[in-house]
């Protein structure tokens, strides 16, 4: 089976109908108990809010192969935590619809103080390949709570098992990457916790160039994720690369990862403004009634 690799929960997506959602589980109720997180990294400026909302159309080569949307929904309160809610969900059209139907939903919640990942939740059908995975971070007592639903198989997989502080999901990955003093030449390291294990995810940004897609021009950081070990987000050898704007936003205007036989990019079609929060669109009632 030929699975479309995917980067930060969202713009690689294996192309994405909701599966069932199970009873609550145990990994809930621990993250019900979790107390309020304290703020540990450095505070950052977050470059996006609540309505932003990408599209994205997906190719194999030259073949459409789909549409994804990144979404940043209004803030949850996880447990005590004030959290961002990130969403992308994917979806194939056209003829790979009719061979391989893929439907995803990607989630992921993000301490708004820390910046850390509290709960990460993943729905994806492929084909035949069903898969509901719901991951708990505790990031009070660095342990990780997984629960996860496979087609075919008779019960639910748990696990549990160590993190570092201030640990991220592959999804909301991407969305601290966006947060960073993004300079040519420069290079980080993040913590990724992916199925029962933590990978360090490694970002080199390789140079600044000017590209075009379908929703425009963009001046943009040409960004290099790299993994110390394969599996997660691109196989063994291939590369992926992240165009990213260089203003303070970090948009992700096209992704392009090497697979088995050319490549799969996601390229931004659309990137309608947020709205105004309430405290902003109140201000501009008195300009209503202004004549021009």
């Amino acid at each position: 089976m030929i699975r479309w690799p995917f980067w930060a929960g969202g713009c690689f997506v294996a192309l994405a109908v909701l599966f069932a959602t199970p009873a609550p589980t145990a990994a809930d109720e621990a993250l019900a108990a979790l107390p309020p997180s304290q703020p540990i990294r450095p505070q950052i400026q977050i470059p996006f809010q609540e309505g932003e909302n990408f599209k994205f159309v997906i190719r194999w080569g030259a073949i459409t192969g789909g549409y994804s949307t990144l979404s940043v929904l209004e803030p949850d309160d996880v447990a005590g935590h004030k959290a961002l809610h990130l969403v992308s969900e994917a979806h194939s059209t056209g003829l790979v619809n009719t061979i391989y139907p893929v439907n995803d939903r990607n989630e992921a919640w993000l301490d708004t103080q820390a910046f850390s990942s509290l709960r990460y939740e993943k729905r994806i059908r492929e084909g035949k390949y069903h898969v509901h995975e719901i991951v708990v971070l505790d990031q009070v007592l660095h342990k990780f709570f997984r629960n996860e639903w496979r087609e075919g198989r008779p019960k639910p997989e748990w696990s549990e098992g160590p993190i570092p502080p201030n640990v991220l999901d592959i999804f909301g990955s991407l969305y601290y990457i966006r947060s960073m003093p993004l300079a040519v030449g420069k290079s980080f390291t993040i913590d990724v916790q992916s199925g029962e294990k933590v990978w360090p995810l490694v970002v080199n940004v390789k140079k600044r160039q000017r590209i075009k897609v379908k929703a425009g021009k963009f001046d943009c950081f040409l960004v290099e994720p790299i993994l110390r070990q394969p599996g997660i987000f691109i196989s063994k050898g291939k590369k992926m690369e992240v165009w990213m704007t260089a203003d303070e936003r970090h948009i992700p205007v096209l992704m392009r990862a090497e697979v088995f036989i050319g490549h799969v990019s996601a390229e931004l079609v659309s990137m309608p403004e947020p709205p105004l929060s309430s405290r902003f669109a109140s201000l501009l009632e008195p300009l209503k009634n202004i004549a021009h």
